[in-house]
């Protein structure tokens, strides 16, 4: 299970599909029982359904479980969703709003239209991200913000509109998938010791019927040249998550940066092709997507004949609410360089007293992995 950040307060996590968010009769099926061995204990705040995957916080202490709790109360923890349904909803953005009914025998939850025992007010907001043509129809990705938390209350509220998520068989979707194409994006809620809202995000599994679009989000990061850092007192950080990656720069079109990694970690290889445009100094528009070993392979034939491919060993670890990124690069043997994404670009940044920060190189184009790949910056450190 991939931990995305923990302190002495919360342990944030993408909870894995078929996991319970909280103890079940499954005593070693839920996410407190797998964290268990290597955090402590910790406290659920919020849930999702065994059949839901995505990011989740934990406290790790009473006092943070309260100050998460209230912040649940106050509809400040903020849910984003991903999924693919069957059609295209129309319109492109827009609100639903019902009353749902749960029916706990059958643990499934039904749109009525006058008010009963049971009935709650449902709501949501969604965004069309993306629609294609498939085999016996179309589907659709969506962005779905939730309002209210009912129980399965996007795939009932979709379904509803004739939209089921793809796999979604309890709620009259009749494409096969693993498990309902429902993944929970992103989480916003204000740390409970410093009060400042913090966001966490991960990208939905490289699996039907996700695997079918390309993921888009805004990049925003500051960059470091730094000295060469002592790479085991890098990995010995909490959580240090540690990829060797090669990168290829493939022809694109003026103003787009078009690039494909080969990415191994603890044994697995993945190969993920990326899409980004610059929007300013610290952000870019990136759209990425998971291909296969074979399409990797073809995506190589298109590369740059004036970039080098890049390899380097990439160090990530959270370090005071952010998650840092060192990369080590073969053609380096006295520098390195520091990466550190931020949630807005006024955001205020503390840097690691254990690397040797040597200057900022946000703006500084030569230090640009792309640039990197055709000419190295002749300067002495």
């Amino acid at each position: 299970m991939e931990i995305l950040y923990q302190d002495s307060a919360v342990v944030v996590v993408v909870k894995p599909v078929g996991v319970l968010s909280e103890a079940g009769e499954g005593a070693g099926d839920s996410v407190p029982a797998l964290l268990a061995p290597t955090v402590g204990e910790v406290f659920p705040v919020h849930r999702l359904d065994r059949v839901v995957g995505g990011v989740m916080v934990y406290a790790r202490t009473k006092k943070a479980a309260a100050a998460l709790s209230r912040a649940v109360t106050e509809q400040q923890l903020k849910k984003e969703y991903l999924a693919v349904v069957e059609g295209v909803p129309t319109p492109a953005e827009g609100e639903l709003r019902d009353l749902l009914f749960k029916d706990a025998r059958q643990n499934k939850s039904f749109v009525v239209t006058t008010p009963r025992r049971g009935a709650r007010e449902a709501a949501l907001t969604y965004r069309v991200e993306e629609s294609l043509a498939v085999e016996g129809g179309t589907l659709s990705r969506v962005r779905v913000w939730l309002r209210t938390g009912r129980s399965h209350q996007i795939r009932v509220q979709f379904a509803s509109r004739t939209h089921p998520l793809v796999g979604d068989g309890k709620y009259g979707s009749r494409r096969k998938a693993e498990v309902p194409a429902l993944f929970a994006a992103a989480l916003t809620f204000p740390h409970p010791t410093t009060g400042r809202s913090v966001t966490f995000t991960a990208k939905p599994p490289a699996a039907y019927p996700f695997s079918l679009f390309a993921h888009t989000a805004m990049e925003i990061e500051r960059k470091f040249l730094i000295r060469m850092p002592d790479v085991s007192v890098l990995a010995a950080q909490p959580d240090c998550r540690v990829r060797h990656m090669v990168q290829t720069y493939l022809l694109a079109l003026p103003g787009e940066t078009r690039r494909v990694r080969r990415v191994e970690e603890e044994g697995r290889v993945r190969y993920i092709e990326t899409r980004k445009r610059r929007v300013s100094a610290l952000s870019a528009e990136e759209t990425e997507r998971e291909v296969t070993a074979e399409s990797y392979a073809a995506l190589t034939g298109e590369a740059d004949p004036t970039r080098r491919a890049i390899e380097k060993t990439r160090y990530a670890f959270p370090f005071g609410g952010h998650i840092c990124e060192v990369d080590i690069y073969a053609f380096w043997q006295d520098r390195a360089t520091l990466e550190v994404e931020l949630q807005d670009e006024d955001e205020a940044l503390e840097l690691p007293d254990f690397l040797p920060i040597i200057k900022e190189v946000t703006s500084d184009k030569r230090y640009k992995n792309v640039n990197l790949a055709r000419e190295l910056p002749e300067e002495d450190v």
